[in-house]
């Protein structure tokens, strides 16, 4: 493989898109595959290639890296008409940074590996904002010499790259992450609540949390933002982190680990997302608590987007 192999991408999402575009700045030729051409303009405006098809950008790329939304997309693009799979050939290299059931995984890297490919499986956290900054942290599953074979092009976007183990290890370490942000999220939530019912400064008591035991990622980005109510478009939504809930449980269930607090805080989630408010903002989470809802909550607000983005 050259220093700088042709890189096919798909899934330039909110996530997606600023890290494809880290990596045309990096100077790779870069081709991209979208079921609405109109999502990546940016990216062939700056040079990267459109083509028709997931097979097409396997076969015409060395590395095919992918940020789908969830495991119904990454089962299409991979192994659909046309997908992904069954183009690829000995030598290539499949990286995808989407959230879906490692079992998922597995599957996909045993027939990659029947065609001579390798197959990592890469999720990331940090979000939209550490996205464009190039400072994402990924968790990598797969085999060491795919691993280190992948990590000169994610550091196009990521601050630290670490590989956890096999082909899956990496998506079992980001369901961990998300179990906690779950939590951490319905946390700050009720936190937010309760602020609010003692009339509490937010910015000063933000301040104070911030500073001891109580700090967490979660607190940080959902305070004050929980207590102003917005429908403003997002990449971090109640809905996106929902549906990713689906495979905490489904590992949880394996494993015969009877999970308490997550499903409490799931139950918020999934509440709103199903009353129309998946589109929200997870810090809108707090409003479960609103007053005005108090006797039902948690309960949605009206006219809530619909789009589902994962939160990272």
């Amino acid at each position: 493989m050259s220093a700088l192999p042709r890189v096919g991408f798909v899934g330039a999402g909110v996530m997606g898109l600023p890290m494809a575009r880290r990596l045309l700045a990096a100077g790779h030729r870069l081709l991209v595959h979208a079921r609405t051409p109109a999502k990546v303009a940016a990216l062939t405006e700056a040079g990267a290639e459109l083509v028709e098809t997931p097979a097409q950008l396997a076969a015409d790329s060395d590395v095919i890296i992918g940020c789908l939304l969830d495991e119904k997309a990454v089962q299409e693009v991979y192994l659909g008409q046309d997908g992904i799979i069954a183009a690829v050939h000995a030598g290539h290299l499949l990286v995808e940074h989407g959230t879906f059931a490692p079992r998922v995984a597995r599957g996909l890297a045993e027939q990659a590996a029947d065609r001579g490919a390798g197959f990592v499986d890469a999720p990331v956290t940090g979000g939209p904002p550490r996205a464009h900054s190039g400072k994402l942290t990924c968790m990598a599953g797969g085999r060491t010499e795919h691993f280190e074979a992948a990590r000169p092009l994610l550091a196009a976007y990521c601050r630290e790259t670490f590989h956890v183990g096999p082909v899956g290890a990496g998506l079992e370490l980001k369901l961990v992450n998300q179990l906690l942000v779950s939590v951490h999220v319905a946390a700050a939530a009720e936190a937010a609540a309760l602020m609010d019912r003692l009339g509490l400064p937010v910015e000063l008591a933000k301040r104070v949390l911030m500073s001891g035991w109580a700090a967490s990622a979660m607190l940080d980005y959902c305070l004050p933002a929980a207590l102003t109510p917005s429908a403003a478009p997002t990449g971090a939504t109640i809905g996106g982190l929902s549906a990713v809930q689906d495979a905490v449980d489904e590992v949880s269930s394996a494993l015969d680990l009877p999970l308490r607090v997550f499903p409490a805080a799931r139950q918020i989630f999934t509440r709103l997302t199903d009353a129309g408010a998946g589109g929200r903002d997870i810090a809108q989470l707090a409003r479960a608590y609103d007053r005005e809802h108090s006797a039902h909550a948690p309960h949605a607000p009206a006219h809530a987007p619909s789009s589902t983005v994962e939160a990272n």
